[in-house]
């Protein structure tokens, strides 16, 4: 009866794919760039539904809406290959009579790093019951779709590794999901012409994300904004659908007269680039630190107009040009000296070709503009210069926070606790708000009020706090953290489309003419359920909350895939998934999230795997690797290394392919460490590890396969690479290994890493690990807690534990989690991404996370596989700690929840556990807990 279920079952899902309708957009060419389109269907019921299904997938991002209530998001992050679907059952927000479904889709139009091709599109079809009646839900039966008119489409990056930011006009886009609003004007969905894009369409293999509302009641501080200069601006989008373009270089000349009432010397602010006044050259003040896209430059003004030239190199997206004059000096911004003109600066370019950047390099700005424009026409090309008018600014609401300065000097006295609806002055050029949410969230950022129609919501986000004690927007020049909303009367709730990684929200209320209220602010969560069956404590307080920070970042890194952090990139990378994925093994036990993202990164590294394209990161195919063999021995899920096998083979036969006269394997360009490391064009020892280790893996899977001609060839490959490796680059003085070999020569440095992973993977004979052991340790008190390191990082301590514990240094790695993990887990209560707040650096990064998992499987005893065998039906309790006195918790075995609690009373090891029933257990404490009297749920065991 079971099989007979599981095959109609089976039946009943292939032919639900089978009837998946088209892809459809509002064109038949698919999105345009940063493009939102809703798509509405408005059904009337007779009688409450028996049954509502939907099932819908968009090309980028979609929100579901039914009766203006939010439903989901999604879909889960893929490549067109291999897309999947989401279903909802929305019968419990259906009504009897009137009904709207309506989606809010967008086309990214660019590569991001969550989602990584781009087409614009989108299909729906499922089916509503009621009273013996049924409605069809297929997307081109009774749906319309209307293009946003309120977003503005050339909005910039908010990174180079993510989408637009999110700049939306909400009068020009009311109430579009309300079945109040007339849909007469809305087209019908258009069949893209090319179907064969996506792959065939399934169901989604990971549950929906949270949706909790968080709101915050925790309002810093608010201050007037200063008034005692004028912004000029204006925006010239460039070329970003890739990250590569994104980060291109583009030549562009901007010109205007300053007109001065009399000679004077004013302070400007402005950015990068090379800037001209009367033919010459100002500088910035040197001291200035650009930590807010500006610079001081001083002008010395002659009476009257003055020539105002500059030269840019244009990265990010855009020409995004900012000018700041004190507003108290009758200057006036003319590029025609017409001081009733609108325009306020004349442009040139951005031009994208090398050849015309060489040019614009070479014209001489010291002349007057005549000559200048006749030098660009002649020399580079006859473009027209273009003018920009004041009406038309920037709108770019990340620069405007940090550009529209705030007036310290004088607080606006609000309640510190927000209760109800808090009324806000109206100041004369705005107002911040600074909010702490308590911790850092990944979700929709939200504000609730009364607004009335025009009024700009700016809002700006932030891990970190600045000196000012203002949310630091741009910790990284080329990150622009901030959205912006202009009301409607008819709207009180401003919500992002999409989750953005903060703890710090400030909120510029700009442009009203009446006073405003602020209802709620917060954020929707919007991670991946995990349920936190783990728990550790133990007699060492700071440990404790080094285990928890670990935790807390590792469910902010957790979406619809991991991620390396929800502020800056978000993007699913190899070598942060597998510290990830073995803290989510000891913590939740939940590895559906693991084997979504391990299917992903099958698409995400097609082409190496098979036609020896190589990946900016080429130890990072070979990570995936060895987190998909944890996985399989974590679950026993064999089906995705059957699936997969082949694509691994063949990754490895290209690797070995590529051999070098010393018989190693050209790296090509790794990741290895986030260190100032050489990394292109070099055979680097840690790679050639990594590389023994891969093939030592495929061995054991081509054994379980039954491929013995695969196992015997893997076998001799990695040994002879093994022998190789320690003939060549091992260094007998220093008892480690170089860091490896550039043009023939070795590169004579000592990285841990280079030493560290070969030990770690079994490349060298006991003696030589015990070398490379004392070795490593005599250079960990070189290790500082103050940015980018020139010994190890976070992210390469998750390979430098095993090894310690490993040894029986317990001492050690307990002391180093303290003094490098401490800090972390007290001021901010997540892992960062290199020890101290590095200002290229992510205050919330789950690669660092690593001491959540050896606090379990170390401290805790409970063996989960990383560098040691596993037997997943026997549970291996191994405690092992130098400092600690007691330590009580559970980890998440394959097998099930295992609590262990122990602790040393004088001579004694008194531990307890409870494991699943039936299960067989082994206890075993190493280190100095082997040399104590061993007291097991209350039995002496026999030595």
């Amino acid at each position: 009866m079971k099989g007979l279920l599981l095959i109609l079952s089976m039946f009943q899902s292939v032919f639900i794919l089978a009837q998946t309708p088209s892809m459809v957009w509002i064109n038949k060419d698919g999105g345009e760039r940063n493009e939102y389109v809703y798509f509405r269907k408005d059904v009337k019921l007779s009688e409450e539904p028996t049954k509502a299904t939907i099932n819908l997938y968009a090309d980028s991002r979609y929100a579901l809406y039914v009766n203006e209530v939010y439903i989901g998001f999604g879909p889960v992050r893929t490549f067109h290959a291999n897309p999947t679907f989401d279903t909802y059952d929305i019968a419990p927000y259906l009504k009897k009579g009137e009904n709207t479904i309506a989606v809010k889709a967008l086309s990214n139009g660019m590569v991001t790093y969550q989602l990584f091709d781009y087409k614009g599109g989108f299909t729906v079809w499922g089916e509503i019951e009621y009273a013996n009646k049924s409605i069809d839900l297929d997307v081109l039966k009774g749906w319309v779709c209307k293009k946003s008119e309120g977003y503005d489409q050339s909005a910039s990056r908010f990174s180079f590794a993510t989408g637009a930011v999110e700049n939306l006009d909400t009068r020009k886009d009311i109430n579009w999901n309300n079945s109040n609003i007339s849909t007469k004007k809305w087209k019908k969905p258009v069949v893209l012409t090319d179907q064969k894009i996506w792959g065939e369409l399934t169901p989604r293999i990971i549950p929906h994300l949270t949706q909790t509302e968080i709101t915050t009641d925790q309002l810093m501080s608010a201050y007037p904004l200063s008034n005692d200069e004028d912004i000029y601006s204006f925006r010239l989008p460039i070329n970003d659908k890739t990250p590569a373009e994104y980060n291109d270089n583009y030549s562009s000349l901007v010109s205007t007269y300053i007109y001065s009432p009399k000679e004077k010397t004013v302070t400007a602010g402005m950015w990068w680039g090379d800037y001209y006044l009367n033919g010459e050259r100002i500088e910035g003040n040197k001291e200035q630190k650009n930590s807010s896209y500006r610079n001081d430059f001083t002008l010395n003004l002659n009476k009257g107009w003055n020539l105002f030239v500059s030269r840019h190199g244009v990265i990010w997206g855009s020409l995004d040009y900012y000018i700041a004059l004190p507003n108290n000096e009758g200057l006036i911004l003319s590029p025609s000296k017409n001081k009733k003109s609108k325009d306020i600066f004349s442009t040139y370019g951005p031009f994208e070709s090398l050849e015309y950047n060489g040019r614009i390099n070479d014209i001489d700005l010291t002349k007057d503009i005549k000559s200048i424009k006749k030098n660009t026409a002649k020399s580079i090309s006859s473009k027209k210069w273009k003018s920009q008018n004041r009406d038309k600014d920037a709108n770019s609401p990340a620069r405007d926070l940090v550009w529209k300065a705030i007036d310290f000097s004088s607080p606006i006295n609000l309640d510190s606790k927000l209760s109800g609806s808090t009324k806000i002055p109206v100041q004369k050029v705005g107002t911040a708000l600074i909010y702490d949410m308590g911790e850092m969230q990944l979700g929709r950022i939200f504000v609730e009020g009364n607004f009335a129609n025009g009024t700009i919501i700016d809002i700006g986000f932030s891990e970190e706090l600045n000196g000012k004690g203002t949310p630091w927007l741009y910790k990284r020049y080329q990150v622009g953290a901030g959205h912006r909303f202009t009301a409607s009367e008819e709207i009180s709730r401003y919500e992002t489309f999409k989750p953005y990684g903060a703890r710090y929200l400030q909120i510029n209320i700009l442009n009203s003419d009446v006073e405003v209220s602020i209802e709620k602010v917060g954020m929707v969560r919007q991670v991946y359920p995990f349920k936190t069956v783990g728990s550790f404590k133990s007699s060492d307080p700071l440990l404790n909350k080094i285990w928890e920070a670990g935790w807390t970042t590792l469910q902010l890194c957790s979406e619809d895939s991991y991620t390396d952090t929800p502020f800056r990139e978000r993007g699913l990378y190899a070598g942060d998934f597998l510290p990830e994925s073995y803290v989510t093994m000891a913590v939740s036990g939940d590895t559906r999230l693991m084997k979504q993202s391990l299917n992903v990164f099958q698409d995400m590294y097609a082409k190496e795997m098979h036609e020896s394209k190589g990946n900016i990161h080429a130890d990072f195919p070979l990570i995936t690797l060895l987190a998909m063999d944890g996985y399989v021995k974590y679950t026993d899920d064999w089906s995705i290394v059957e699936k997969d096998y082949k694509n691994y083979k063949s990754l490895l036969n290209s690797y070995t392919s590529n051999k070098t006269k010393e018989g190693l394997y050209k790296s090509g360009d790794v990741f290895i460490e986030k260190l100032d490391i050489i990394k292109h064009d070099v055979t680097i020892t840690a790679q050639q590890a990594l590389i023994v280790k891969s093939l030592n893996t495929l061995n054991a899977w081509a054994i379980k396969l039954n491929k013995p001609e695969d196992a015997k060839m893997f076998k001799a490959k990695a040994d002879e690479l093994t022998k190789n490796i320690n003939d060549v680059l091992w260094d007998n003085e220093a008892n480690m290994f170089w860091y490896g070999i550039k043009n023939d020569t070795l590169v004579k440095s000592h990285k841990l890493v280079s030493s560290v992973w070969p030990a770690l993977y079994n490349v060298v004979d006991d003696s030589r690990k015990e070398e490379i052991i004392e070795s490593v340790i005599s250079k960990l008190d070189n290790v500082i807690n103050e940015g980018k390191l020139d010994e190890i990082t976070p992210y390469g301590s998750f390979y430098l534990f095993p090894l310690l514990y490993q040894s029986g240094n317990a001492e050690i790695a307990e002391a180093f989690m303290k003094k490098h993990w401490g800090p972390m887990a007290l001021h901010s209560g997540t892992s960062w991404e290199y020890f101290g707040l590095h200002d290229d650096g992510t205050s919330s990064h789950a690669w660092s996370a690593s001491p959540t998992y050896y606090l379990s499987s170390e401290v805790l005893g409970v063996n989960l596989g990383f560098y040691k065998k596993l037997d997943r039906n026997v549970i291996e309790i191994e405690p092992q700690s130098a400092t600690v006195s007691w330590a009580e918790g559970s980890v998440s075995h394959p097998l099930g929840k295992v609590d262990v609690s122990w602790k040393v009373i004088g001579n004694k090891l008194a531990l307890t556990y409870k494991a699943p029933e039936g299960a067989k257990v082994v206890v075993n404490p190493k280190g100095r807990l082997a040399e104590l009297e061993l007291w097991v749920n209350g039995s002496l065991q026999a030595k």
